[in-house]
């Protein structure tokens, strides 16, 4: 009996010692940074200072005093681009990183682990080290068709770039798509080109790399009709302006066309160029055939060449996209013949040939797609959680990939691009992300019903049509994928929505607002609307779908990446 008091005393004791450390929410924060910062690591305290300030109420000042210090160091000997989270000496937190990026890392986690409510800013109390296992942890943005990324506001996108950042994001990767343009003077190919430069020295400033796509044998649209590839090797996309390499001037306009990109990029020093065979990619003349071990590769030859003399420093990637198995034992044979013809593989396992890892003998890494999975238009019904979808993508390709670059047409698979980041950094499981990720956007307090509800949604997940609006929808290939597709079941879709009613009530005003919240919520709300209305939209999904609209900026894009809001509807608001 007596040790069962001792016992009871101490557990006790140990409770209120516990509850005791707990830190208390602060109405102000000191930021403190080396005396020396560089540029990244400054804009790594105006993104902490931002983070918090939009959050909650509480300020985060660099003098004077504070209720709570907050120091941002660097310190080698943690691990590339990792860091540490420890008490600070003399009270407060210290955030080290082994570098620049392993900084910006810290804060990031600093920052989910954290609480923000009516009381103010709530420190976190995780500690420990974390080394990322993986060094290509990139995304990819598609600036086309007047998606999110093409569209939104600079300022806007530059923000969503600093939040990839904090989640261990190190890469950002576009492709100036010349296709819409007449030649590189056109005004609009201008001013295109410097929307891409202004979102690439974003990720610069936060310490991302940055890197470049482009089709082997793109071309402007004005490219001369002589020299034009022969239709009928395509695979995906394809754009009848593109030139064949296997005509003298047709390799000569090819170098020049990217000899202009490459002096374009050259101060932004990127990291790679891929050099894409398929999807939009092809010539289908003698010459070239088959296409991906031999036009393809001609590209792949001169393009690499081109990029080592106007961007030293800077890798070749040959992309497997779409490249079937036969070709891949050409290339296989020109890579081992040739030296130095490619530094690494881009391979997606569900998009590309089976390959051995040795056969290569170069580093290997991903382009999964998180944006356009059985859904059409793409990011039309809210946010896409593919969660588990992605667990299973990445359980495929894990064993041989050294990273990759999630393929995002906008901002409503934001969630699974978390999940993905943190597969890369030190492959942990989704369910994990989640919970962590809706703690930190939302609140601690929802992390179980709203981790039920995205369950729900992606387990709803599915392709929706219907006649009339619908109907008219497709891409400029006159694609449409989801046309005919029949209701389902969607079972929860009345619950989830129910849920996401219930706490649309607890949130503090600035999650409640905040566009993570709205996707999310208004996804829920479509699930159900639709499965009460036979899979027609009705008024409220209209007034949801407007709302989309104004979050993607999408007032202006293709079909296949808009809400597809009625005409009659939007003409009467």
């Amino acid at each position: 009996m007596r040790t069962s008091v001792l016992i009871g005393i101490c557990l006790l004791s140990s409770n209120l010692l516990e509850a005791e450390v707990q830190p208390a929410a602060v109405k102000s924060a000191q930021l403190v940074l080396p005396a020396q910062a560089s540029p990244v690591v400054e804009n790594a305290g105006k993104v902490f200072t931002r983070q918090i300030q939009q959050r909650c109420e509480a300020k985060v000042v660099t003098g004077g005093n504070a209720p709570l210090t907050v120091e941002l160091t660097e310190e080698k000997g943690i691990g590339a681009e990792g860091y540490r989270i420890e008490d600070r000496q003399g009270g407060g937190v210290r955030i080290v990183g082994n570098d620049e990026r392993g900084l910006v890392a810290g804060v990031g986690k600093f920052l989910r682990t954290s609480r923000y409510d009516k009381g103010g800013f709530t420190p976190g109390t995780w500690r420990g080290t974390s080394v990322p296992t993986r060094q290509v942890r990139g995304i990819y943005f598609a600036t086309h068709f007047h998606n999110y990324y093409h569209d939104a506001p600079i300022a806007e996108i530059e923000r969503y770039v600093e939040d990839l950042a904090l989640w261990g994001f190190n890469e950002m990767v576009v492709w100036y798509d010349m296709h819409h343009f007449d030649g590189a003077d056109d005004p609009k190919a201008v001013e295109f080109r410097k929307r891409l430069h202004a979102l690439m020295a974003t990720a610069k400033r936060i310490g991302m790399d940055l890197s470049l796509g482009v089709a082997g044998n793109e071309a402007y649209n004005n490219s001369t009709a002589e020299l034009r590839a022969s239709p009928g090797a395509g695979r995906g996309a394809y754009f009848p302006c593109y030139v064949c390499p296997s005509k003298p001037e047709g390799m000569k306009h090819i170098l020049k066309v990217f000899g202009e990109e490459f002096d374009w990029a050259a101060d932004l020093k990127p990291r790679f160029v891929w050099i894409w065979p398929y999807d939009s990619g092809s010539c289908g003349c003698p010459e070239c055939g088959p296409w991906g071990s031999k036009g393809f590769m001609k590209c792949v030859t001169e393009v690499g060449k081109l990029v080592r003399e106007k961007l030293p420093g800077t890798k070749v990637v040959l992309s497997t996209w779409m490249i079937d198995q036969g070709e891949w034992g050409g290339i296989k044979e020109q890579l081992a013949r040739t030296k130095g013809l490619a530094d690494e593989i881009l391979l997606e396992p569900s998009v590309g040939p089976k390959i051995d890892p040795k056969e290569p003998g170069l580093p290997i890494f991903g382009f999964p797609e998180i944006s356009m999975h059985e859904t059409f238009p793409w990011g039309g019904f809210g946010a896409t959680p593919l969660t588990a979808h992605s667990q299973g993508q990445w359980n495929a390709a894990k064993g041989i990939s050294s990273g990759g670059f999630p393929y995002s047409e906008g901002i409503y698979e934001d969630l699974t691009k978390a999940v993905y980041s943190q597969f890369y950094w030190n492959d942990r499981p989704a369910a994990e992300t989640i919970r962590e990720y809706i703690a930190f956007e939302f609140s601690p307090d929802v992390v179980d019903e709203i981790a039920g509800v995205v369950k729900t949604l992606e387990q709803n997940h599915h392709w929706r049509w219907w006649p009339g609006e619908l109907e008219g929808v497709k891409l400029q290939m006159n694609w449409f994928p989801s046309k005919g597709a029949a209701p389902q079941a969607d079972p929860g879709a009345e619950e989830a929505y129910a849920t996401m009613q219930r706490v649309d009530g607890l949130l503090m005003p600035q999650a409640k607002k905040s566009w993570r919240w709205r996707q999310l919520y208004l996804r829920a709300l479509l699930d159900a609307e639709l499965k009460a209305n036979g899979g027609k939209p009705n008024e409220r999904c209209n007034e949801a779908f407007a709302e989309l609209i104004k979050i993607y900026h999408a007032e202006n894009a293709d079909p296949a990446v808009r809400p597809p809001l009625a005409k009659d509807f939007q003409e009467n608001r």
